[in-house]
């Protein structure tokens, strides 16, 4: 009996000290123009700033320091090539929260981005 108990803390103590995360990839979308530049665009009344780092990472904010879209909620993003389009990881969602952005046109200089039907675009800051 006692063989048995130890035999089964063992397990539980081997199956507790597991990592138990699952382990996240590293993002590499370095090959693509967006990546790595700080993007600006005159809103309204203000100027925004957005950027994709190419390990995956991500902000958008305006120069009064407030996130654009609720977006300080979302900090990483996914990229499939296939549709353009670029998915928000976000651990929460609010009204304004918009998650899947569009690439509709990218180059050295501008990047262009569908939010949700609305085209904003973006230059390079120099």
């Amino acid at each position: 009996m006692k063989k048995i108990l130890f035999l089964m803390l063992v397990v539980l103590f081997l199956t507790a000290c597991s990592d138990t995360k699952e382990k996240t990839q590293e993002k590499d979308y370095s090959k693509y123009l967006f990546t790595d530049t700080s993007w600006t665009r005159d809103a309204e009344n203000d100027i925004e700033t957005i950027i994709f780092k190419s390990n995956g990472k991500f902000v958008y904010y305006c120069s009064c320091g407030n996130p654009v879209n609720d977006s300080d909620l979302c900090e990483s993003y996914t990229y499939n090539d296939d549709t353009k389009e670029i998915t928000l990881d976000c651990f929460e969602e609010t009204e304004e929260t918009i998650k899947n952005i569009k690439v509709v046109n990218s180059t050295e200089t501008t990047l262009e981005l569908d939010f949700n039907g609305e085209i904003r675009k973006f230059k390079k800051e120099k």
